[in-house]
């Protein structure tokens, strides 16, 4: 199963979701010098932050090295398979995926081999 968490051009972008057995918030924010988005991940049933300030990267799993069932990884729909270069890009070709580790890695392997 993918999560599919659809970015904006606001600033602060804030969901609760419940997945993997756990009840989760996402906060993004979006910081202007990376022309990105950074986020905090919390925990609602344990009332604690599982990171704060993490970054997102087209290309690049973040929460890979957290004991967790998931990542998150930061999608370009376009294909071009690059961060945003505007707001606006935040808004048109981006999109927050939030996969199983096992699905992760399959999609890697999967197009290494074509």
């Amino acid at each position: 199963m993918v999560y599919i968490i659809q970015t904006t051009t606001d600033d602060v972008l804030e969901q609760s979701f419940s997945l993997y057995d756990m009840n989760l918030r996402l906060t993004m924010r979006y910081n202007a010098i990376l022309t990105g988005y950074q986020f905090d991940l919390f925990d609602i049933d344990k009332d604690e932050y599982i990171t704060k300030n993490k970054g997102l990267s087209v290309g690049s799993p973040s929460l890979i090295e957290f004991n967790l069932p998931f990542v998150l990884v930061l999608d370009d729909k376009s294909g071009f398979g690059i961060n945003a270069i505007s707001k606006d890009d935040l808004n048109n070709r981006m999109q927050v995926l939030i996969k199983s580790k096992g699905e992760y890695r399959e999609a890697i392997r999967s197009s290494s081999r074509t």
